[in-house]
Order: structure tokens, then C-alpha cells, then sequence
């Protein structure tokens, strides 16, 4: 305990000196830079700009780390350093980098004489920066299960948004969906929720546009069927599967498709005849690892089914204001089955549906072997989780 006490005071310079201050005073700021101060990221309205910026506190423990693999010159580690993706790194910064090291004994140099009879400085680790980059190592452990925090709390919102960043990171895998490996019951499960979550049945006022007529106001004698595209950057399927090494979620943005139904008040007429057609790309299924992708897209033979499609044929109500069990057919790997399963509809506004909704299914009805790489297997029953926006065509 008290060697570890030790190494931790002899850290904690590196480490205040690394710190940047809102001020961005940080003795060790010009180690890495970003390449130009650009704003990369906004939002569609442009009222809200920000950087996205590498973080800059590893840059040391870094350097120890490349040089525990294997004594180097400095401008060596330039190209090295690169791979952690700090952002631009210079050799000047490397070397001021190196001599405070040096100076701090983590690490030393010799000189070695080349072919040209000119003399250059390996560094190489010490036995105190072996040490230090020990305690480095918890550190980083710490910061990376904060961040890992961060995102299950953004994961538990349930809001689409959440949900299409976790299938455009591929961060799924690393977090889990909370299904237990040896059962089929989920211990943490998520929810897919509409944007305006806390309005919830009775169906709540459409408020985009308070001139716009609502949802089936067309003649009570004649109604008129309201037909919906989905937005595809806003749809998003999740297949959830356990397997022997835990839980996998493997995720696709992009779905498509179109729904028509009769619409009163908000909600869906189910004594009125409903259709709809719905395509998912299901070779674009992504969990973040590419072994499992690989296994998956082998199996279910992407190459020759690249797409799963859903054809609806009836609506019921399901007890509640805005559920509803559906009725329709599911053509995955070739092969075509009568399926049903309840959705959650909500007309987010006069002009915009929200549909979510999840069913259970064994893929061995669609002839698909269950995936095995090595010691992992995924079991046979799989969770299909939807999330999709449609919006209302501009044609009658």
C-alpha cells in the first residue's frame, strides 16, 4: 500500500501538470492540438455549435506505454502516438514531452550511433515509469468505466435518438442490453419511447401546426385513408440476442417502407381496413465487433437476402389508447411466416407518426442455424425491437 501511495505522489505532478483549465492554460497543451479550430459538430438549425476535441490528459501516460513495448527515437513515436487519434502530434511536442519525463526519471536515454557516425537518443522506460504507467492504467480504467456510466445513462433515456446513436457507434455490444446469457429473461430492459415521452395515453393534442387539420378529419361519410413513408434516418431495428459469452445487440438504420390506415382523433381506426409494407437491410446489421457481424451476415446469408420485409394485413386495438396488435407477414432468409405482434402508435403531430414496438422470435422458423465462432454460441431466440418515424405524404 504504502509503494502505491508513493507511486500516486510521484504521479500527481504529471498528472496536474496535464490538467487543461477552461482557460486552456495547461503547461502540456501544445503536446497535442487539433489541426484547426473548426466547429465539426451542429445541430440541423445551427443554433447550437461545439468541438469535438481529443482528449489531451493521456498524452504522457501514452509515451510510457509505446516505450514499454519497445525502447524508440522520438521522432518515432510521432507516428505511434498517432494511433491513439489525439489529434495532430509535431515532433517538437514529442521531445518536450520526452524531457519531462526524462527530468521526472520515467524514462532514459542513451545514444546510439547510426551507419553515418551521427549519435541519436533512444528512450526507453524505467523501472519508476514502469511504475507510474501502472498507476496510469487505473486511472484509465477509472475514466473508462465514467464514460461507460455516461452512455448507459444516455441508453436508459429510451429516446430514438439514444437508440440511433448506439447503432451508428456500435458501442451496443460493449454496454450489453441487460439479457441474462443462460435465460430468456432481459434484467435491465430497455425501452424504445417516443420523443415526447411523458405524453402518453389519452392520445395528446397534435401541436406543430394548430391550423393543420388532425389525423381523419376528412367527411364522417367518406373517410379517406391517410398513407405515411418512414424516414429512414429516423427508423431503426435492434436484434437483441443472448448468447454463451453474454448479451449481443446487433442494430440497422435505414428502414423503409409505407403504412396507410384510417385515422380518428389521433388514432388508428381498426375496423377500417390498414396496410402497410416495411423493408429493413438487414445486411447492414452492425454490433461493433466484427467477428460477430461477420458470423451473423454468414449465417443468415446476407449476400442472398440482403433484405427482411413485413407486410401488414390487419390492426385490432390492444387495451390501451394507442396500442394495437398487429397481423402480417415477415419474409426473412427466403423464407415467409405469419407473424403478430403489438405496436405503440402515437401521431406525434398532424403530420408525423412514431411507431414502436418489440416480439420475440426463434430463427430457426427461418431456417437460420444459430451462430457459432469459436466458443461463443447465440441461442436460437432473438428480440426485434422497432423504432420508426413516418411522416405524412404530401400527396391526397
Amino acid at each position: 500500500m504504502s509503494v502505491f501511495c508513493t507511486v500516486v505522489e510521484l504521479l500527481l505532478p504529471t498528472i496536474e501538470s496535464e490538467a487543461v483549465d477552461s482557460q486552456g492554460t495547461s503547461g502540456y497543451e501544445d503536446v497535442v492540438v487539433m489541426e484547426d479550430s473548426t466547429p465539426v459538430a451542429t445541430v440541423a438549425d445551427g443554433m447550437s455549435r461545439f468541438e469535438l476535441a481529443p482528449p489531451r490528459r493521456f498524452v504522457l501516460p501514452a509515451i510510457l506505454l509505446l516505450l514499454s513495448e519497445r525502447p524508440g527515437y522520438g521522432y518515432g513515436l510521432v507516428p505511434r502516438l498517432q494511433e491513439f487519434r489525439f489529434g495532430h502530434v509535431d515532433r517538437p511536442a514529442v521531445y518536450r514531452a520526452l524531457a519531462q519525463l526524462e527530468r521526472d526519471g520515467h524514462v532514459e536515454a542513451s545514444a546510439q550511433n547510426t551507419s553515418a557516425g551521427q549519435a541519436r537518443r533512444v528512450y526507453r522506460i524505467t523501472a519508476l515509469g514502469e511504475r507510474v504507467l501502472r498507476v496510469w492504467m487505473g486511472v484509465i480504467k477509472e475514466e473508462h468505466s465514467y464514460l461507460g456510466d455516461v452512455l448507459r445513462r444516455y441508453q436508459a433515456t429510451g429516446t430514438a435518438d439514444a437508440v440511433l446513436a448506439e447503432v451508428e457507434g456500435g458501442w451496443a455490444t460493449a454496454l450489453g442490453s441487460g439479457w441474462s446469457s443462460v435465460s430468456s429473461t432481459s434484467t435491465a430492459r430497455r425501452r424504445l419511447v417516443a420523443l415526447d415521452a411523458g405524453r402518453d395515453e389519452p392520445p395528446f393534442p397534435f401541436v406543430d401546426d394548430p391550423a393543420a387539420p388532425e389525423l381523419g378529419d376528412a367527411d364522417p361519410g367518406d373517410p379517406q385513408p391517410r398513407r405515411f413513408h418512414l424516414v429512414p434516418d429516423r427508423s431503426v431495428g435492434l436484434i437483441e440476442v443472448r448468447s454463451t459469452v453474454g448479451p449481443i445487440s446487433f442494430g440497422a438504420i435505414g428502414i423503409t417502407g409505407e403504412i396507410e390506415a384510417f385515422f380518428a382523433d389521433g388514432l388508428v381506426q381498426t375496423d377500417l381496413p390498414l396496410s402497410g409494407h416495411i423493408e429493413i437491410d438487414v445486411s447492414g446489421l452492425r454490433s461493433g465487433n466484427g467477428l460477430y457481424d461477420a458470423e451473423l451476415l454468414r449465417r443468415i446469408d446476407a449476400r442472398r437476402f440482403p433484405t427482411a420485409t413485413v407486410d401488414l394485413r390487419s390492426c385490432a386495438p390492444s387495451g390501451l389508447a394507442t396500442r394495437y396488435q398487429l397481423e402480417g407477414d415477415l419474409t426473412f432468409h427466403g423464407i415467409t411466416r405469419s407473424v403478430q405482434g403489438t405496436v405503440r402508435v402515437v401521431a406525434d403531430s398532424a403530420h408525423r407518426l412514431v411507431i414502436t414496438g418489440e416480439q420475440v422470435f426463434d430463427i430457426r422458423d427461418f431456417a437460420v442455424p444459430s451462430p457459432t465462432v469459436l466458443m461463443l454460441r447465440i441461442y436460437p431466440d432473438v428480440r426485434v425491437r422497432l423504432h420508426a418515424e413516418a411522416e405524412l405524404d404530401d400527396e391526397p
